[in-house]
């Protein structure tokens, strides 16, 4: 019987760090803009469907999945920076604006990658 490594094993857990996210909503108790940056925790819950996958063998069809996956989620990233880059010079537009922008921008890239790569290999 062949005994996965604790890495692997702890792997299959990693996606309970995404409730630290949680933590970001003390922003509006303590307004401190960097309490916004815990929102990006919300990515580990990406790796809910990236660990249910993680016992196959990777073969073909597992490289064709996640390139399928990657191309249709490289989209996210750059609207999220063309957004931030965009309007940054608007007069409504604060710094906490801007990071929670970027907390949830890098949060949904992970997590749509991996409910994507989930989607292909399950259909």
């Amino acid at each position: 019987m062949k005994r996965k490594s604790a890495s692997a094993r702890s792997f299959k857990y990693a996606w309970f760090f995404g409730f630290f996210g949680f933590y970001g909503f003390t922003y509006f108790v303590t307004g401190q803009p960097l309490s916004l940056f815990w929102f990006s925790f919300f990515s580990f819950f990406a790796y809910y469907f990236i660990a249910k996958m993680a016992h196959e063998m990777q073969d073909e069809r597992y490289f064709e999945n996640s390139n399928k996956a990657k191309l249709k989620t490289a989209a996210i990233p750059l609207v999220t920076l063309f957004i931030i880059g965009f309007c940054t010079g608007l007069p409504f537009v604060t710094k906490e604006l801007i990071i929670i922008t970027c907390a949830f921008g890098w949060a949904v890239t992970l997590i749509s990658y991996a409910i994507l790569f989930w989607y292909y290999d399950q259909h």
